[in-house]
């Protein structure tokens, strides 16, 4: 933490004056409340990654201009922010879940949790020093409420994942076979847990623990396909990621699935260097370990983009030991991968899957939602 050249008392004092000029959008500097943020930029689409490499907006508005921009479950960005002087309100957005997928909201909150992560990646450039509480105590029964970010007075100090903000985007494209990810490289992305309860595993492609997580995929990929209520909960996600979802007909989107499951074969799996397994130690309905472990998959993706790495999510498997788990009890997936993986699983769970490399191509950016949309009182 850095420490202050100047008194909270003093800080509070100034106001959002030390943190934020909203002349930019029409509105004086001050104290405001949530309603007079407004006019916030209303441009969706690609508009909000045009907003933050512009250097557009300061304090609280430049924060949050930097969380929409995170990684999020089939791109649903499920996040509401309410926006003060002083801290910052993260909500999460259920009517953007998708449903039988997730049904523990596993994907949810790891979504909030990659915002949370660049919005603190953000603020110090702002002089701000992020403090997070996370499920904080409702006092008015807003049961939506994730997290609270207080915003503390700093030395004004870009982050070294900054400028990896703008760059970081989920690589879908081959990924480079010829040229694998050096362990030092995979030990350096392991040791950037910041909680005893979580930690990430690596598994290289080409070893038997890349196979097994081949051949989960795959199976994971199909079951999906094959099973009604995944299947239309992963038709939601498509949908919300379409940049204009009204013509997706069930044709459209059975094309879609095939397409998937052979990209998952010929590309995710074929050409990832390794495969990353992140863990949390307890159990998997905790919503606190989703938005720790969200977190990390953040900071591993922004750390990697430094790294000039390729990443994808690759949850396929987790989905359905989600979803076995909720409609069976126990998981006969999940007893697979222990079964087969020579870990220490005590108290341990794998809630989140990914793929790792170095692609020869660049990402396209992903639609964002308008920040005025996103900012709610």
């Amino acid at each position: 933490m850095t420490t202050s050249s100047f008194s909270r008392r003093s800080f509070l004092a100034g106001g959002l004056a030390a943190l934020v000029d909203l002349s930019a959008f029409g509105q004086p500097s001050g104290l405001p409340g949530t309603a007079s943020l407004s006019p916030l930029p209303n441009v969706g689409g690609e508009g909000p990654w045009d907003y933050w490499e512009s250097g557009q907006g300061t304090g609280v508005v430049r924060i949050a201009a930097a969380a929409i921009l995170s990684a999020s479950p089939y791109d649903t960005q499920p996040w509401l922010f309410r926006l003060g002087s002083t801290r910052i309100e993260v909500l999460a957005d259920k009517d953007r879940a998708v449903g039988e997928l997730d049904p523990f909201q596993r994907e949810l909150y790891m979504g909030l949790g990659c915002a949370i992560e660049n919005a603190c990646v953000a603020a110090p450039a702002q002089g701000i020093n992020p403090v997070v509480r996370l499920l904080p105590e409702l006092s008015a029964g807003d049961d939506n409420l994730a997290a609270v970010i207080e915003l503390e007075p700093a030395r004004q100090a870009k982050h070294p994942y900054h400028d990896a903000i703008a760059r970081r985007h989920t690589n879908r494209l081959p990924y480079d076979t010829g040229r694998k990810v050096d362990q030092a490289t995979l030990d350096a992305l392991a040791g950037l847990t910041s909680s005893s309860d979580t930690k990430v595993l690596f598994l290289e492609s080409a070893s038997p623990g890349g196979a097994i997580f081949t051949d989960l995929m795959m199976q994971a990929t199909q079951r999906i396909i094959d099973t009604p209520g995944l299947r239309e909960s992963r038709w939601t996600g498509v949908r919300a990621a379409a940049a204009n979802p009204s013509p997706l007909s069930a044709e459209v989107l059975q094309q879609a699935d095939a397409n998937w499951l052979k990209a998952t074969r010929t590309v995710a799996c074929a050409t990832a260097s390794a495969f990353g397994l992140i863990m949390v130690r307890g159990t998997r309905q905790d919503h606190r370990l989703h938005i720790e472990a969200g977190r990390l998959w953040q900071r591993i993706h922004l750390d990697g983009t430094n790294r000039s790495l390729a990443m994808q999510p690759m949850n396929h498997f987790i989905e359905v030991i989600d979803y076995e788990t909720r409609t069976q009890g126990t998981s006969p997936v999940s007893s697979s991968i222990r079964a087969a993986l020579p870990q220490n699983w005590n108290g341990w769970e794998p809630i989140f899957g990914f793929r790792l490399g170095y692609a020869g191509a660049t990402a396209p950016r992903s639609p964002r939602r308008p920040l005025s949309s996103i900012v709610v009182a």
